[in-house]
């Protein structure tokens, strides 16, 4: 299903996480002063006791998630994706020993615009993908964020869910969509190119194939929901059946979904590969959706960098 109406991912969540908690009295929430920000206020006054707050203490925060994972409970980090960098070193350790925390990053990405390159999360993907046993999910729409909620909840075991707040999507999923480690979603099917996204990304890759398609190419969109672990046999079909890959994210090009894609394709089954995301500098001050712009990451611009980029292959072919 998809549908032009934008949506925002947050609601959904906090929706999933009050369902799941009604059927799991083990889930709690660990929130670093953010309740209104991140949509904890219903489960704060519905669950009182399963609310705990420490004030804006990352390192605590997650030592205290991993203390009650220990204790037997389930708890959701809520916090902005930018804050969490700050308990790295507790993530690695929860990861290191089984801790049952889900560690929740908001606002991720580019979606702080104003407040500029202190509050962008741009490198949270390369920390988290680094990190052994360390699930990453990065969903894309309201009811793949919902989705991904339950999985995690379900999942015995560390995961990092890269949130879309403050940016609405379009909705491309049907309701009730699932998904699970290391699988992917084939949005689109095309024979010139695949277009490879995930989070914010994907909406607009998949915006950028159908203006693609208007001038005669034939993009494929590849949406990878689960970044570690990564749907290696979806990427290396794709790179067999298109020859030509393009990966676009709202993160750093150091170390992101581009880089974990190539890491793939040059192990597997070699061809060019165009990342399309953040350049290795800090974002200038300004509004998200200014900020998207400026680092070319709409639906627009992304099909023209994408059209420049085939151009000139079939210019070096001729």
């Amino acid at each position: 299903m998809t549908s032009a109406q934008l949506l925002d991912c947050v609601p959904a969540f906090a929706g999933e996480l009050l369902r799941v908690a009604d059927e799991d009295d083990r889930v709690c929430i660990v929130n670093n002063d953010s309740a209104d920000t991140h949509l904890a206020n219903d489960f704060q006054r519905g669950f009182p006791a399963r609310f705990v707050d420490v004030g804006i203490a990352e390192q605590n925060m997650a030592g205290v998630a991993a203390g009650l994972a220990n204790a037997g409970k389930v708890p959701f980090v809520h916090s902005a994706a930018c804050f969490l960098a700050r308990a790295t070193e507790q993530i690695k350790n929860a990861a290191y020993t089984g801790a049952n925390v889900k560690f929740c990053g908001f606002v991720s990405g580019l979606a702080y615009g104003a407040l500029g390159g202190t509050h962008h999360a741009t490198e949270d993907i390369a920390w988290m993908r680094s990190i052994p046993d360390l699930p990453v999910l990065c969903p894309a729409t309201p009811a793949e964020t919902a989705a991904a909620a339950r999985l995690a909840w379900r999942h015995e075991g560390p995961v990092y869910l890269r949130i879309i707040s403050m940016t609405p999507v379009p909705e491309l999923f049907d309701a009730g969509h699932e998904i699970s480690f290391g699988t992917s979603t084939q949005l689109r099917e095309g024979g010139d190119v695949t277009l490879i996204g995930t989070g914010l990304a994907t909406t607009r890759l998949v915006e950028a194939a159908a203006l693609l398609e208007r001038e005669g190419v034939r993009a494929g969109v590849l949406h990878l929901h689960s970044v570690s672990p990564i749907d290696e046999a979806a990427i290396m079909r794709a790179a067999r059946e298109t020859g030509r890959l393009v990966v676009a994210e709202d993160h750093v090009l150091n170390g992101g979904l581009g880089g974990a894609v190539s890491e793939t394709v040059v192990r597997t089954v070699p061809v060019p590969v165009l990342q399309l995301g953040i350049t290795n500098t800090f974002a200038p001050i300004g509004p998200a959706a200014f900020l998207h712009e400026h680092f070319r990451l709409t639906g627009p611009l992304l099909a023209r960098d994408v059209r420049d980029w085939l151009d000139g292959h079939e210019r070096r072919r001729a």
